[in-house]
């Protein structure tokens, strides 16, 4: 049999082409996959090595003093040497320095005189030494006995009793005071139930069952829901904020077993109001659950169902900043030359904003400072952004970074046109924080309910916050009021609508001492 040699090797040629096109293509993906496993290995490292803080600090040299918000062609320097300018002056803060800070006057004194030794009688004080130092007696655990007379009228045999004090519940033995101080230690101290009852057995010897007091605490803050109820006005807003929160629940299906639940959040920032409210997942549904009646201006991150908002008649959609700003962070150990240069100018409209509160602009002023210095810093980072998109891997930390700016453009850009709108969603962050801190402690939510009720108070101390209002005085007044308050007026308790001229009682101030044997008779509180 004779063999065709030309064939063999034209066979040999093809297949050491189809052999080298395959290696070369191996050799991309390997390529592909070790940048991408770098990227992940240097943000791990960030993480768990790093600082926490998404603080941008430029290796640029510092900014000079006193320029301009003025943007550097990139075309006429080397991007490595890009400088920020800036646009406002101002005086720089005197700060001053020395002495240690006082203690606060409303605190009780307790006078220490110490006398030198020996006679002073013939002598004449001419001044004296003052030291002060802070002090911490434990906290009191008291009881009210509460005795009502019986009078029996001889004439007509009724017998006469003065009426029990309206309670928050029923024949509980908690009071209104002491379950505040318990509400307060959980939700924002983040102290669990079970860590406030041990301390109660160890500094007190009072042991109530940890069944007991959940109930109480249930009850109590159940007793908040026509005061939430008239808190659902933050959704008549014309303009929110929104985010979402995982918190773990335990079902009340399987016995044991949790599911991931969410704390979905909504901030009003013209009003200083803030709603939580929990629901089972985090799809559209859940979404159209938590924001149900509202129409307007609506500032989100980038998650799908937010971006599926686009086409909603109702809903005028903005981006945050702060968010593309964290991909271009994170991009950094990608690709730090062009990561920077967009940080450094996102640096320049965070700058701008700053000055704009500073100065305190009227919302016309406010939109006119924007578009006179945000619009020239924004525009420069979308051509730069359109310039580089081309050359960049999309699947890679930066190119991830750029494509996210990009679609969004429209919502990055659009708060330069509304003067009420925030250059970011760091404020409904800050609202979320007490909840994030809260799940590390207590770790899940007992039952659906109980969600409900922590969606609750979380939403009225926030809101208290933001009305600098300390929750713990607000707290224990609705409480004592809130039985016998008109339920046609029920807004009044509104953390935001509350008056401390209004309370209804004064808070009594207990003896210095912390036992004592026998009662402290108050009569007609």
């Amino acid at each position: 049999m004779k063999i065709n040699c030309d064939l063999v090797v034209v066979i040999q040629d093809s297949n050491k082409e189809i052999t080298n096109e395959y290696l070369l293509t191996q050799i991309a993906e390997y390529k592909k996959e070790n940048e991408y496993l770098r990227q992940e290995l240097a943000q791990l490292k960030r993480f768990i090595f790093g600082a926490k803080s998404e603080r941008f600090i430029s290796n640029e040299p510092p900014l000079p003093p006193n320029t301009l918000f003025t943007q550097v062609n990139e075309e006429e320097q080397p991007l490595e040497n890009l400088t920020e300018r800036i646009t406002h002056t101002r005086e720089k803060a005197v700060h001053k320095r020395g002495g240690r800070k006082e203690l606060p006057d409303h605190l009780r004194r307790e006078v220490i005189v110490l006398e030198p030794e020996g006679k002073t009688d013939d002598m004449k004080c001419i001044g004296k030494n003052v030291t002060e130092e802070l002090e911490y007696i434990p906290g009191v655990i008291y009881v009210n006995r509460y005795e009502r007379p019986k009078y029996k009228d001889p004439k007509s045999e009724k017998i006469i009793i003065a009426p029990m004090p309206s309670r928050v519940v029923d024949k509980c033995i908690a009071g209104p005071d002491f379950m505040t101080y318990a509400i307060i230690g959980k939700y924002l101290d983040h102290n669990p139930y079970y860590r406030f009852l041990q301390q109660l057995k160890r500094m007190h010897q009072v042991d109530i069952p940890r069944s007991t007091f959940g109930g109480w605490g249930s009850q109590y803050v159940n007793a908040l829901e026509p005061i939430f109820g008239a808190h659902q006005k933050v959704l008549s807003a014309n303009y929110l904020q929104t985010d979402e929160s995982p918190i773990k629940v335990q079902s009340d299906e399987v016995k044991g077993k949790c599911h991931l639940g969410y704390m979905w959040v909504s901030r009003d920032p013209q009003n200083n109001l803030v709603l939580f409210t929990y629901q089972k997942g985090r799809s559209a549904e859940y979404f159209n659950n938590h924001i149900q009646g509202f129409k307007g201006k609506l500032q989100t991150d980038g998650y799908s169902v937010y971006e599926s908002c686009d086409k909603n008649p109702d809903f005028n959609m903005f981006s945050c900043w702060a968010h593309a700003r964290r991909y271009f962070e994170q991009a950094l150990d990608n690709d730090k030359q062009r990561a920077d240069y967009v940080l450094r100018q996102i640096q320049i409209l965070y700058k701008i904003e700053e000055s704009a509160k500073e100065q305190k602009l009227s919302k016309e002023e406010r939109q006119k400072w924007r578009q006179e210095n945000a619009i020239p810093v924004l525009n420069t980072i979308k051509e730069f952004l359109d310039k580089n998109v081309e050359s960049i891997l999309p699947a890679s930390a930066i190119g991830k970074a750029f494509v996210y700016a990009i679609k969004r453009w429209d919502k990055l850009l659009a708060y330069t046109v509304h003067s009420e709108v925030e250059i970011d969603n760091n404020l409904i962050e800050n609202a979320i924080r007490p909840l994030a801190l809260g799940r590390k402690n207590y770790l899940f939510a007992g039952s659906e309910e109980s969600a409900h009720r922590s969606a609750m108070v979380y939403s009225l101390f926030a809101t208290c916050k933001l009305h600098d209002i300390n929750p713990y005085d607000w707290l224990t007044d609705v409480f004592h009021r809130i039985k016998d308050h008109p339920i046609n007026r029920i807004s009044e308790l509104l953390p935001q609508n509350w008056c401390r001229s209004t309370r209804r009682r004064t808070l009594r101030l207990l003896p210095k001492c912390t036992s004592w044997d026998g009662y402290i008779t108050v009569t007609n509180i």
